[in-house]
């Protein structure tokens, strides 16, 4: 439907069609409709990346990866700005208006997406658990939410580029048998997140823990 008819039609229907996708919805047409043109957007940039990037979705190298990153931190920081702490005696206390005082602290630090994941190696990042806790603890926030959105956002984007790839194709139900690989695919996935998240710092992550988790459980699973 051509621009000029836009207005036409929101009078006619109730929907703003020439609507900012970042506003709230004004009704339930009105939010399927946001829905509806916010599918259509991701689809475009998923066959915009599967364009660019050769093997996507099955295989996303590290300088794709990295540059859809960055596109994701730059949204997540639109919806999390960066926010200030006073330091007072080693601890850093968030400046949130409940304490007018720590406006005028003389030591502030500005925490955000860029300081979080940017300013600090992975070796600076890691040096900061023994040299200042506190501040790390901050910044390891700041760290495990960011990754947890890009990688969902990425997700997002991987299931997109599927269903484009699957379009025209006849869904076969998978032979019973077919369940045994996926135990397979899901514990070599999970080792693979348990190597990024210690690599990441998270002690939660002990790979050799895992290893012995994996071999017991594939034990009584092949149990005759």
């Amino acid at each position: 439907m051509a621009k000029t008819n836009a207005k036409v039609v929101e009078a006619l229907v109730g929907v703003d069609q020439s609507a900012n996708l970042d506003r709230d919805p004004v009704s339930l047409k009105d939010g399927a409709y946001q829905q509806a043109k916010a599918g259509d957007r991701i689809r475009s940039v998923a066959k915009y990346v599967m364009a660019n990037a050769v093997g996507f979705p099955e295989t996303v190298a590290d300088e794709v990866k990295e540059q859809l990153n960055e596109g994701y931190r730059l949204r997540f920081n639109e919806n999390n700005p960066p926010v200030q702490y006073a330091v007072v005696d080693g601890n850093y206390l968030l400046i949130d208006g409940s304490n007018p005082d720590l406006a005028n602290a003389r030591e502030k630090i500005s925490v955000g997406v860029d300081y979080a994941c940017v300013a600090f190696t992975q070796q600076q990042f890691g040096k900061l658990k023994n040299e200042n806790p506190a501040l790390y603890a901050i910044i390891k926030s700041w760290r495990d939410r960011v990754s947890t959105y890009c990688s969902n956002r990425l997700g997002d984007l991987k299931r997109q580029a599927k269903a484009i790839l699957n379009e025209g194709k006849k869904r076969e139900r998978s032979a019973t048998a077919d369940f045994a690989k996926r135990i397979e695919d899901t514990f070599s996935d999970l080792a693979t997140k348990c190597k990024t998240a210690s690599a990441r710092g998270d002690e939660t992550a002990n790979e050799a823990k895992f290893r012995e988790a994996r071999v017991a459980f594939m034990v009584k699973w092949n149990a005759v």
